[in-house]
């Protein structure tokens, strides 16, 4: 168990079947919840339930029993999950403060907002009697209720993903809910469906300044095709959501093809977040066993000033735990054209460096994981202002025609980099964590080379180290 083929040894993967969307995060008694789409009796998409996993330190998982079934009224759609520290619902009835899940219940007629609620940390959950809480109110898309505490205005708020919108909701008890507002039909990327909203507060780096950040996943329409995030910045007053950014302007959380669903965790200070590492155009056909998916890596939020734009930045959580022997080190290196940097390597592996300077506007850097017969390539173009990650060669790649993929990011410079490679994708966080990309892989050997080389000019970095992680299992 956990040592199958491409199963991933740094991040959370179902024990068997198929996995999707990570629902109630939730911060509780110092466990950290983590309950997700699960269709148990497959690994394709099917009849969905809530899956449920604990963790101590975001890295190492206790898979537990499933939390929520189908009933009557549907299935369990995505949502989220609080602690009603003030009992504002009257469902506690034991020394522990009161869990309470908010969740789509998708019937064949239509969708509608339900709630569950623990008292005993999470283990087992009662649905609330008076279900649905929202009824549906005549829209074909209307889920993935995401609910916070607003302390300003002293009430429950609801996000609510309505097709090509997101509505807001507000509520003293989480069971009696009003309309309040609505946003986005004007705004962003509307080349598929809006999914999986979170309205969050975010610091900005360097100042006390805080903005509001409502994050929204949208299928298809992604930068490089299928399932993606974009996100908006602007002010919340309790009641309506405002967008200081220009209405056409879309701005991708991750350009790669598989960061999807990504919602932060309750009751804790700074926000984290976590996404499915995967895309509706092949995640049915991914070529692993017993299970189907993985979670990425849990990501702390926040947000720069950038030329007078708002830019969401993402770094990976402390992974000083998983640090295992040191695979290489270099103060300064430089790179020159036709002399390639080869690294013998274990997966899983943790690269982090600077990018010193180039010598030329024109230059390339090229970093390849190589194995047997399998490559991935991560090519950042100075002269098109551009990453790309070519994984045409990677490793398995013919279970899907709309997998192998030559994958672009928009970039002007590269001044840092930390790459995190587990046995089954990568993640490349850029610039502070201001460019993201994230990809699955299926290499059919382990990759044993890491290559760095460069085209057109020299590249010197600094402060380069290249470590062995260890399993969370």
């Amino acid at each position: 168990m956990y040592r199958e083929k491409w199963r991933p040894q740094l991040h959370f993967s179902p024990k068997e079947k198929w996995m999707n969307d990570p629902n109630g995060l939730v911060y509780h008694d110092g466990e950290y919840h983590l309950f997700f789409q699960h269709h148990p009796h497959s690994k394709v998409w099917g009849p969905m339930h809530w899956g449920q996993a604990v963790s101590t330190d975001l890295l190492h998982w206790e898979e537990l029993p499933i939390a929520l079934y189908p009933d009557d009224l549907g299935q369990i759609f995505s949502g989220s999950a609080v602690v009603d520290k003030h009992n504002t619902s009257g469902l506690k009835n034991s020394n522990e403060d009161v869990m309470v899940a908010i969740f789509t219940h998708h019937g064949e007629d239509n969708e509608k907002q339900s709630i569950a609620y623990s008292n005993d940390r999470g283990r087992t959950w009662t649905k609330y009697e008076g279900n649905p809480v929202i009824s549906n109110p005549g829209l074909k898309d209307f889920r993935d209720p995401k609910v916070f505490w607003h302390k300003k205005s002293n009430k429950w708020i609801m996000s609510l993903a309505c097709g090509n919108h997101i509505r807001f909701y507000h509520s003293p008890n989480l069971l009696d809910w009003s309309y309040l507002s609505s946003f986005g039909e004007e705004y962003g990327s509307h080349r598929g469906v809006w999914e999986c909203p979170d309205l969050i507060e975010l610091s900005v780096e360097g100042c006390d300044e805080k903005k509001w950040g409502l994050i929204v996943s949208v299928n298809p329409g992604g930068p490089n095709g299928g399932s993606a995030v974009q996100y908006f910045v602007g002010d919340f007053n309790g009641e309506s959501f405002t967008c200081e950014d220009d209405k056409k302007m879309v701005k991708w959380a991750d350009f790669g093809r598989d960061f999807y669903a990504a919602v932060t965790w309750s009751n804790i200070d700074e926000p984290i977040w976590i996404g499915w590492m995967s895309n509706w155009q092949y995640a049915n056909e991914v070529p692993t066993d017993p299970f189907r998916s993985a979670m990425s890596i849990p990501r702390k939020l926040s947000l720069r000033n950038q030329d007078n734009t708002y830019i969401l930045v993402q770094n990976p959580i402390d992974l000083k735990s998983l640090l295992g022997e040191t695979i290489a080190h270099y103060e300064k290196v430089t790179v020159q054209p036709g002399i390639a940097k080869n690294l013998n390597v274990s997966i899983p592996l943790h690269i982090k460096g600077e990018v010193k300077e180039f010598d030329r506007e024109t230059s390339s850097l090229k970093v390849t994981l190589i194995g047997e017969k399998d490559e991935v390539e991560i090519l950042f173009d100075r002269k098109s202002s551009e990453l790309n990650i070519d994984r045409r060669k990677s490793g398995n790649v013919s279970f899907s025609e709309e997998f192998p993929s030559v994958d672009t990011m928009p970039l002007q410079e590269i001044y840092d980099f930390e790459i995190i490679i587990d046995c089954a994708s990568i993640e490349i966080f850029l610039n502070g964590g201001s460019s993201v990309m994230t990809e699955i892989l299926f290499p059919n050997e382990d990759y044993t080379s890491l290559q760095v080389s460069v085209k057109d000019g020299n590249a010197t970095l600094k402060n380069v180290s290249v470590y062995k992680l260890n399993s969370i299992w």
